[in-house]
């Protein structure tokens, strides 16, 4: 087939082609691959009698197609006959020619469709022979058949659906892993944390005092809370003894005295430890 593509700017408002036609229905005209609108066909002729009516041509649109619109200008020829010969009749040698030209032209069409299928396939026909090509077929068509039959045998599996749906809605958000984690080295201070795919999370670390007598500790969370009701566990040292308590309550604290309690001003991203020497803490709760 004779073809010509353009892409519109916006601007041109006509498309050349350089094929040969013979009336204006010859020319079929899409944009963006379908049938376009609003054009004229004005062809281009050499001047001879004995050519064909028109050497080519241009399309005019009446609006300009846009930087967006793909142009294609086709020439489509009907496999038929353009003149009657009556058997008395004198025959003209211009309409001879004109009728012969036409035949040459859907020959041609015909040779370049032709061509494109050899070049399709020329792929495997240079490959295997006709009879592998086939014995190929075939054995896709004998897995295609088995699989039918297994799928077959199966039966109504309908309700083997409903169990699995029904089985995914009562253990939807059940299972929980780890989502992201950091381990404790001297490179982080010996901070760690796992965070889990519901929002759930557990962080930890070890923090001194460096002035060796009692006060308050900040300790900076590695991941921020949701709120400020989160569990808090940790344990202090005086000299070579441990005491561990939690935000909960007091116990194993009985040398401290002030009244505020071990753990103060929480937020969602630190709270302060009272104590001595060293602490090792430990926070679970919802991640913000």
């Amino acid at each position: 087939m004779q073809k010509v593509s353009y892409m519109g700017n916006g601007e041109t408002t006509e498309f050349a082609f350089n094929f040969p036609y013979f009336e204006n229905s010859n020319i079929v005209v899409t944009k963006n691959g379908a049938a376009a609108t609003g054009y004229d066909i004005i062809g281009t002729s050499a001047g001879l009698d004995a050519d064909i009516p028109y050497t080519g041509g241009t399309v005019v649109f009446e609006v300009a197609p846009t930087a967006l619109d793909n142009i294609t200008i086709a020439r489509q020829l009907p496999l038929t006959r353009i003149v009657d010969y009556q058997p008395l009749a004198k025959i003209d040698p211009t309409t001879l020619n004109q009728d012969m030209n036409y035949t040459m032209e859907v020959l041609k069409d015909l040779q370049d469709e032709l061509d494109g299928l050899m070049t399709q396939y020329a792929e495997i026909a240079d490959k295997e022979s006709t009879t592998t090509l086939l014995a190929r077929i075939a054995a896709i068509h004998d897995e295609i058949v088995a699989i039918d039959a297994k799928i077959t045998a199966l039966g109504d599996v309908s309700q083997i659906r409903s169990d699995i749906t029904d089985l995914n809605t009562r253990t939807n958000n059940l299972l929980d892993y780890v989502i992201e984690s950091q381990l404790p080295t001297a490179e982080n201070d010996y901070t760690w944390y796992r965070k889990y795919k519901s929002g759930w999370v557990e962080q930890g670390g070890y923090i001194m005092n460096g002035t060796g007598s009692y006060g308050k500790k900040l300790v900076n969370l590695i991941v921020e809370m949701a709120n400020v009701y989160y569990y808090i566990d940790a344990g202090i040292r005086w000299g070579n003894e441990s005491h561990w308590y939690t935000s909960n309550t007091a116990a194993g604290l009985a040398q401290v005295t002030d009244v505020s309690g071990p753990v103060t001003e929480v937020t969602t991203t630190s709270f302060k430890l009272q104590g001595f020497s060293s602490h090792c803490w430990m926070a679970c709760g919802m991640a913000a």
